[in-house]
């Protein structure tokens, strides 16, 4: 870990499928500066040319798509036999007519763009010259069955039913519904409003869902849904899992339905463990401080994949009720240090290396998400060059309650500030620290990041990753600031002239002239989410202001790029992060 290459070396599981041979996982890591991917069968490596994903064995073949755009499939010994391409495979799944795809036709960049609605432009997908679709591969060819300026989400059947997820109704804003398909027609199964972020199906035809019927509310809790039952269930305090990491498996929510039993991961506030829902009942099936990432489950059969701040990355398959079950650890010489939990009013933790060490405090983003037990690249790094690193869950958490997830609405920079200053206060009296402390954050965290630094000459150094600088201007040229920013401000329209004011003055800029610790701020050129016009704003401010300050942009990366950016830009951001924080701190 002395180094980014080292703190880069990790291999993760990325997806894993319980089949009849065994144990199919995904094996994700970066080698040369670019992200490689194989399929693994019981822990040993089946594919070798490094852009393998997605594997599904139907008891002959074994199916997997190659670079994210190619399905083949591929006897035993046999060579791989390619079915199709596409500009993107996001799933596929076994029909009685074929195989049913969603993906994404191969987009034309050279030609001219024009926008007709809110949502033209995604970050991770720049302009949607091209949208998610339904297609059905056979005999006959690839075929496309539902596609329209809307992206189809998901796709499950049983082999005869077919059901998606799609933002027909509610695209603007992010919206799903599920919907059965017939033939090329579209029958809605869900009313109301909300978002879907996981569809399965089981033997008989059921639906279950992960999501929730509340409208445009980005801190609404996930449930499981039956809507044909007119069921849900809560697993913990959230269905699913908002914990954050910057490991770069691209692990996704996900749900199974198995005949009668509903599988699916659960939130208790920084813990996330698998969970069962059957005759009407929740019960949890796995224990303890850790983070399940992904899963499988096949009559019985589980396989689960999970993080812990010690280890980036465990398969377990426990084999029934076998005593011995089978665990898979692909970085068997990696080990992070242990944080202690420290909770005050909120939950938080602390990796503590020496009180008289200068110490970074890390706030998360969303502002819905939270930190928790899972692995942690950056912590670890910063840790082992000598810092303790501190972070907390204040208001507008999840893992908590719908109210707690809530409480930062309409008042960012208020009492969730609050939170944070308390639990830096906290961390400080309980063990002692002396040494200078620096604070960093991205998205979210990169507005309070800003923020704090507007408002305290606590911190001796700040770095603002991807953060936001001015709600006013972020409405107009963010993916989602339209309604996103509008929302979480607590208004209807942002604008009115009252709504320009309130946002202006939730605005770190506003009160920029109050800056005076030295703050570096890092952005990818194409984030779409967090427009890196937001960082220039702040910059020039800064700059004009006599302020220490950079400005790093990376090329070719979006708001994913602390997560799943490009490896060299990756590695680069960590250098100049320690630089900063040496400089500032030491």
């Amino acid at each position: 870990m002395d180094t980014v290459e080292e703190a880069y070396s990790l291999k993760l599981i990325s997806e894993v499928k319980v089949s009849k041979k065994g144990i199919f996982h995904t094996e994700t890591w970066i080698d040369e500066n670019k992200y490689k991917s194989s399929l693994f069968l019981n822990g040993s490596r089946l594919t070798f040319g490094g852009k393998e994903t997605s594997p599904q064995y139907d008891g002959e073949y074994l199916y997997y798509v190659v670079d994210g755009k190619t399905l083949v499939r591929q006897r035993p010994y046999g060579e791989p036999e390619k079915l199709f391409s596409l500009g993107k495979v996001h799933k596929y799944a076994f029909h009685k007519d074929g195989i049913l795809v969603v993906g994404e036709r191969k987009e034309n960049k050279e030609t001219h763009f024009v926008a007709g609605k809110l949502k033209y432009r995604f970050d991770g997908r720049g302009l949607l010259r091209t949208r998610m679709s339904l297609f059905l591969y056979n005999e006959k060819g690839l075929t496309p069955l539902i596609e329209g300026d809307f992206d189809v989400t998901d796709v499950v059947t049983n082999g005869k039913r077919i059901v998606i997820s799609a933002t027909k109704e509610g695209d603007d804003y992010g919206l799903a519904d599920l919907y059965e398909v017939e033939g090329n027609e579209l029958r809605r199964i869900t009313g109301g409003e909300g978002g879907i972020y996981a569809v399965a199906m089981n033997e008989k035809g059921e639906v279950a869902y992960l999501g929730h019927r509340k409208g445009k509310t980005p801190w609404a809790v996930k449930e499981v849904i039956l809507p044909e039952r007119g069921e849900s269930y809560l697993c913990g305090n959230y269905c699913g899992n908002s914990v954050l990491s910057d490991l770069f498996d691209g692990a996704k929510e996900k749900l199974i339905f198995d005949k009668d039993e509903v599988i699916t991961t659960g939130q208790v506030g920084g813990r996330v463990n698998l969970y069962r829902i059957a005759d009407g009942k929740v019960d949890q099936l796995t224990e303890g401080n850790i983070v399940v990432r992904t899963f499988d489950y096949v009559d019985g059969d589980l396989a689960y994949v999970y993080t812990t701040p010690e280890k980036p990355s465990i398969l377990v398959y426990p084999r029934g009720d076998s005593k011995t079950p089978f665990e898979y650890d692909p970085n068997p010489k990696v080990r992070g240090i242990k944080p202690e939990e420290v909770n005050g009013e909120v939950q938080g933790w602390a990796i503590i290396v020496d009180k008289n060490a200068p110490t970074i405090l890390f706030i998360h983003g969303g502002p819905h998400t939270a930190y928790g037990y899972s692995y942690f690249i950056e912590f670890q790094f910063f840790a082992k060059h000598g810092f303790n690193v501190i972070y907390s869950n204040p208001r507008g958490s999840q893992g908590y309650g719908e109210e707690f997830a809530k409480a930062c609405v309409g008042d960012w920079g208020g009492k969730d500030m609050e939170d944070i200053m308390k639990f830096v206060k906290t961390v400080k009296e309980k063990y002692g620290l002396s040494g200078k402390i620096g604070v960093t954050g991205g998205s979210y965290g990169g507005f309070m990041t800003n923020w704090i630094v507007t408002k305290t000459d606590e911190f001796s150094a700040a770095v603002s990753e991807r953060s936001i600088s001015n709600l006013v201007s972020m409405c107009g040229t963010s993916d989602i600031g339209f309604w996103f920013n509008v929302v979480e401000s607590g208004l209807d329209d942002p604008w009115k002239q009252e709504s320009i004011d309130k946002l202006m003055k939730m605005s770190p800029i506003y009160y920029v002239k109050n800056v005076k610790t030295p703050t570096m701020l890092i952005h990818g050129e194409e984030d779409y989410r967090c427009p890196i016009e937001q960082a220039e704003q702040f910059f020039m401010a800064l700059k004009m202001n006599g302020i220490d300050t950079e400005l790093v942009r990376y090329h070719g990366d979006g708001h994913e790029h602390a997560r799943r950016g490009r490896p060299e830009n990756m590695k680069d951001r960590l250098r100049r992060k320690l630089d900063w924080f040496n400089k500032y701190l030491r």
